[in-house]
């Protein structure tokens, strides 16, 4: 009985850290919500046709975050959950080499290209080769519900077996 409550007890408290293995992540530019776009990781250019706008991201929770525009170092604090967000002004009408890092997490890098053309926004996706290898941990949002449903149906059961053995 013991046993059982000591493995729900670690499944409950593992359920309250979901952030801590996040990858990195820009979900927004300016309005424009980007989540899962994969723009720094699997798409290399974005063209946006604001000069001065917020770019929202993900990180590991309260670690702090630096974004380099060209030369120009800007830096964010994710919070409790991982959100972080910094605004850029005034930057040209031109290409701007793009690079977000956070310590311990593999860094973004694209190119953001800022056009006054109009108001579309284009990502261009970067070919990928099948020989390299990576060793990153996996994005929590991933997985994030998949150990939630895992982890409510092995409580379900523990809370069934208590029962039972306390009648």
């Amino acid at each position: 009985m013991k046993k059982v409550f000591f493995i729900l007890f670690l499944l409950v408290s593992f359920l309250l850290f979901p952030n801590s293995a996040r990858a990195m992540e820009l979900t927004k530019i300016g309005t424009l919500d980007i989540t899962g776009d994969g723009i720094g990781s699997t798409v290399s250019a974005y063209t946006y046709p604001l000069r001065s706008f917020s770019l929202y991201g993900l990180a590991n929770a309260s670690s702090s975050v630096a974004i380099k525009v060209d030369d120009v170092t800007y830096s964010a604090t994710a919070d409790k959950d991982g959100a972080w967000s910094t605004y850029l002004s005034n930057l040209t009408y031109d290409a701007h080499g793009v690079a977000i890092s956070s310590t311990g997490q593999t860094s973004l890098n694209f190119t953001l290209t800022i056009s006054s053309a109009s108001a579309t926004t284009t990502p261009t996706a970067t070919p990928t080769s099948t020989a390299t290898t990576t060793s990153t941990l996996p994005s929590a949002g991933a997985t994030e519900n998949t150990f939630l449903i895992v982890a409510l149906a092995l409580f379900s059961i523990g809370l069934g077996v208590a029962v039972k053995y306390r009648d």
